[in-house]
């Protein structure tokens, strides 16, 4: 999918971690120029998403004209909103032409207190509510959580965690991603890399042992460790001003690299030929070399699941250094691995194996061998699924065989257990994730 800025970054709430501010205020946000972005939309042949800012500050006319180019491509469409101003027509818009509906909410109360209106009126309640009549609609909808001081320190744990018990009763799953630390005014809001990896260490276990494994990153992290594809960028090679994974139409049809780029107050065009920057190749080519007491990885057991994370939140907000959550990411892969290898005490991982298995993310140039359990056809291809499907239905037994790399045996396909999504793939899923819930492991 490509992301549709269809009111660039213009919003009708003030969060306090939001990294538009500084472009927001140096663009003309009313400026549409629809048929622009129609053809933009036809020439990346790929069904678009709407986002923002806030997309439901455009006209529902322009909504439906845009959720209609995507039903036709892909036969759903999707949004991103805060949800605060979602309507019965919204609603009736949404079953019309199938629509995802990805919302930002932090949490109810002041777990949500960092997302509030232009005046400062709070808004979680609102959403919350908002959020329960989509799903009373039949409405698919996925969240974006925003960890900060208020929601993910172990003082709020608890009422975290039922809340999150509410959403799968609800049938959502989505993604938690901690708030950038850029600016002095996040200091107080931001989670330190030490909250953050206990944050993560905790809800991992809750998460794949209680809940459901559908939730990100925790499922990119059992999906990575399996080597399998990832349904976000944060853990793949990313050329932070080409952004292949995140790709962007403005709303006057021009395109643009990912939105994290506004840091800077200005948004770079988006590099059809990411080889003519050379950008990823040095970050990753380079990094791994790089002693971590200098802002790389090398000797991390997990450089090759995280890759360094996301360029955008390098070490000083510089690109070419390791990711500034690494104590976080490296908590949340490492609790994911126990709890992996006590379900499955023979199983293989990427841990387990060298670095030429594996030289690219996303499957590419793997020597799909090492994970020949999960093949699927005469072709050698690793099939689209997600963790609980595959995870749940390895059964490993000690290698007799001689084959495989020390202690741990190739595991080998049962008949597959119910609760999976099936040929569901993978792929960037910006707005959230719209899963069912399967099992969750048994530790």
């Amino acid at each position: 999918m490509i992301s549709v800025k269809i009111t660039n970054a213009l919003c009708n709430l003030q969060c306090a971690y939001c990294y538009e501010h500084i472009y927001r205020s140096k663009v003309n946000h009313r400026m549409l120029n629809l048929d622009a972005v129609k053809q933009q939309i036809t020439n990346e042949n790929e069904p678009p998403y709407l986002h923002g800012g806030e997309a439901m500050l455009a006209p529902i006319e322009v909504l439906e004209e845009i959720f209609s180019i995507s039903y036709k491509m892909a036969g759903t469409s999707s949004i991103q909103t805060n949800g605060t101003l979602i309507t019965d027509k919204h609603i009736e818009l949404f079953k019309k032409y199938n629509t995802h509906v990805g919302v930002s909410i932090d949490g109810p109360g002041e777990l949500g207190k960092y997302r509030r209106t232009l005046d400062g009126k709070p808004t979680a309640d609102l959403v919350m509510n908002n959020i329960r009549k989509l799903r009373k609609e039949g409405v698919h909808v996925g969240i974006i959580c925003v960890l900060t001081k208020a929601n993910a320190l172990p003082e709020q744990r608890e009422k975290f965690k039922e809340w999150v018990r509410e959403l799968r009763d609800l049938g959502i799953t989505g993604r938690m991603n901690p708030a950038e630390i850029d600016y002095p005014r996040l200091q107080n809001i931001a989670l330190t890399p030490e909250e953050l990896a206990d944050f993560y260490r905790d809800m991992t276990r809750f998460i794949l042992t209680e809940v459901g494994g559908d939730w990100l990153p925790y499922r990119d992290a059992v999906d990575s460790l399996l080597g399998l594809d990832q349904g976000t960028c944060v853990f793949c090679e990313c050329d932070y001003y080409y952004a292949s994974a995140e790709r962007v139409i403005l709303s006057d049809g021009t395109t643009a690299s990912c939105m994290k780029t506004a840091k800077t107050g200005h948004v770079y065009p988006r590099y059809q030929n990411a080889g003519e920057r050379g950008f990823a190749k040095i970050r990753y080519e380079i990094l791994p070399n790089i002693d971590q007491k200098d802002g790389g990885c090398k000797g991390c057991r997990y450089w090759r699941n995280c890759t360094s994370g996301c360029p955008a939140e390098g070490i000083g907000g510089d690109w070419r250094n390791r990711t500034r959550f690494c104590k976080g990411y490296y908590a949340l892969f490492e609790e994911t691995e126990k709890i992996l290898r006590r379900v499955f005490p023979n199983i293989t991982l990427t841990t387990d194996l060298d670095g030429s298995c594996f030289p690219h993310r996303n499957s590419v140039g793997m020597n799909t061998s090492a994970f020949r359990f999960m093949i699927d056809g005469p072709n050698g291809s690793i099939r689209p699924s997600t963790w609980r499907q595959d995870a749940r239905q390895l059964r490993c037994p000690p290698n007799t065989s001689g084959e495989g790399r020390g202690a741990h045996a190739s595991p080998q396909v049962t008949e597959a257990m119910p609760g999976g999504h099936g040929d569901k793939p993978h792929g960037d899923r910006p707005h959230g994730d719209h899963g069912d819930h399967g099992d969750s492991l048994s530790v």
